[in-house]
């Protein structure tokens, strides 16, 4: 059986007719039985689509950091026989319109931690170590 992981591309046909694809964004880890609970099913997230969010900001006046709206689809284990592999993104190369959101938000935060001045507040005026 095929077991999914982050950052694959799959088609979902479902017994239904029903066909999705898309991402996988999150894969939960398998939670050990605890006596008195139900068992907690394993499941994963697609990415089905993604769209801009409207510009605004926070009541405290601070604008919003993400700037996307992601539609996910969930897929509990007993279903992933039904997933079929397309392919997998690991580099930095777009082969999906959802991976630009991904991309510009690790060059963001690249940006923004430039320097160790601007990561700590602590750092400001220290001597650089040589």
């Amino acid at each position: 059986m095929y077991e999914p992981q982050v950052d694959d591309y799959v088609i979902w046909n479902r017994p239904n007719g029903d066909i999705e694809e898309g991402w996988v964004y999150f894969k939960g880890d398998k939670m050990p039985k605890k006596r008195g609970f139900n068992e907690t099913p394993r499941y994963i997230t697609i990415e089905i689509a993604v769209k801009d969010k409207p510009n605004c900001m926070y009541s405290s006046g601070k604008t919003m950091e993400h700037t996307k709206i992601h539609t996910l689809l969930l897929c509990y284990d007993i279903h992933w026989n039904e997933l079929e592999y397309v392919k997998h993104r690991r580099t930095r190369k777009i082969y999906h319109y959802s991976q630009y959101d991904d991309i510009n938000e690790e060059n963001k935060l690249a940006e923004k931690y430039k320097s160790v001045e601007s990561m700590y507040k602590s750092q400001v005026g220290r001597q650089p170590d040589y």
